[in-house]
Order: structure tokens, then sequence, then C-alpha cells
């Protein structure tokens, strides 16, 4: 499993929290979830833990909340982060290879985790797996096709999105999602779609390295500057597309 320090992945997924529509698509993805209390709920790829950690006060202690990751120090930080006494586990382990028997959990979820996968299919049709009868599979992504930044400066917008694309191994996962679900068995697929507006700030966090790889320093400076005004006079328009679909499991 993956132990290099987890520090940067702890500070992005707190960055998130900052941004207003990240929530909304949290939203979403609690809608279609639909946990309650005595449930088994899985989370692959958790993280810090705060979202299963919100799970686990839904079902209570005569449920279940287990979150999964690749990271031993997402773990850690998970652990960590879980006060005494909330009945959520966190586990390191393979979303291509899950360590549960068959229909064990009533909902499992995923969220920004199939564009960072080379097989995002394997890991669909284990989570299909793991879920009950009468249970979801809810996933979330960013299509990284569909990031706009509101910049002048088109030749280095383009350099930016085709280079956080490049990065990523599926980084189509978003607009497949429906795809993949159906083609486990899962049934009554749901897609939501929902717009991202980034903030600067989080921009900066999200493509600040590689602003700097791709420009000098004054050209840098002025495509932040640029971003920065337009933050302040309402038009800077820059994000992305969230995708979130769930399949439903009505046979076993």
């Amino acid at each position: 499993m993956d132990t290099a320090p987890g520090d940067y992945f702890v500070r992005f997924l707190d960055a998130r929290k900052g941004v207003p529509a990240e929530q909304v698509v949290k939203g979403v993805i609690t809608e279609l979830l639909d946990a309650r209390a005595g449930m088994a709920v899985l989370d692959v790829g958790s993280g810090t833990g705060d979202d299963l950690l919100g799970i686990a006060g839904v079902v209570g202690i005569g449920g279940r909340a287990v979150g999964v990751d690749v990271s031993t120090a997402m773990v850690a930080e998970a652990r960590r982060r879980t006060a005494e006494g909330v009945p959520a586990e966190f586990v390191v382990g393979d979303a291509t290879r899950l360590d549960f028997a068959d229909a064990c959990f009533d909902r499992v979820r995923a969220e920004r985790v199939l564009m960072a996968l080379a097989d995002p299919e394997a890991a669909v049709r284990e989570m299909a797996r793991v879920v009950r009868p009468g249970g979801v599979v809810v996933l979330s992504e960013v299509d990284a096709a569909t990031v706009f930044v509101n910049s002048s400066d088109r030749e280095l917008v383009q350099a930016i999105e085709r280079g956080f694309a490049d990065d990523l191994p599926t980084p189509d996962a978003g607009r497949r999602l429906q795809r993949m679900l159906l083609a486990t068995g899962l049934t009554d697929v749901r897609l939501e779609t929902t717009v991202l507006q980034n903030t600067v700030a989080f921009l900066r966090f999200l493509f600040g390295n590689r602003v700097s790889a791709l420009a000098d320093e004054e050209r840098a400076t002025a495509f932040w500057e640029e971003l920065e005004q337009g933050e302040r006079e309402g038009w800077l328009c820059s994000g992305g597309v969230c995708f979130t679909a769930a399949g439903y499991r009505t046979t076993v």
C-alpha cells in the first residue's frame, strides 16, 4: 500500500471544504446514498474520514461505517480525527480488491477515486459485489475534460487543462459512471451533474505548482492577478463539472 506522506492530500481535502459548490456535491451524494440508522456503509477512498464520520452519526451504534483507503497516511489521519466512541473504522485497502465478503454492505460510496485508478471498472465491480440486494452504490467524479479557467491567457489555460488531464490515469471517469455501474448489473441508474465554481484560493492549491512550472514569474503573477480580479468583480467562472451517479442492486 502507499506509504508516502499524505500531507498534501490531507490539505487538499480540507481545502475543498471552502468551496461552496463542493458542499452542493456532498449534498447530492448524501441524498442518493440515503444512509439510515442500522445500515452498514462502506466509503471507498475515505481520505481524511470526514464523510464517513458524518455517516457514522447517521447509522449509529446499531450500524457499521467502514472506510478503506490505499494510503496508510490517510487512514492514520482518519483514525486520528475519529473521536472515542464513534462507530467508524478505517482500514488500508485496494479499491480494486476489496477485502470484504459479498453482499455485506447496504450502501457504498466513492468520491473522486476512479479518476486516480488505471482500472476503474474493476473498482466499480468490487463495489457492486459487496453491496446487498436493495442497496445502492454512489459514485462521484469530476471529468477532467470539463475543467475550465476564465483567463485571457488562453495558451497557459490550455496547458494547465491538458496537464491536469494527462496526470490522471482515468481523466474521463465522470462521463463513464453510468456505463460502469450498468456493466456490473446494477439497475435504475441515476445521474446528477453539478457545475463546480472554484475559488481562487482553491485554484492556487490545485494548479499553483503547475502554473509555476509552465510560466515565468511575470506571466504567472499576471495570471493569478486576473483571476483575483475576476473573483472581486464577480466574473471568475472557473471550475469543472462533477458527475454523481447511483446504481441499485435489485437482485442477488
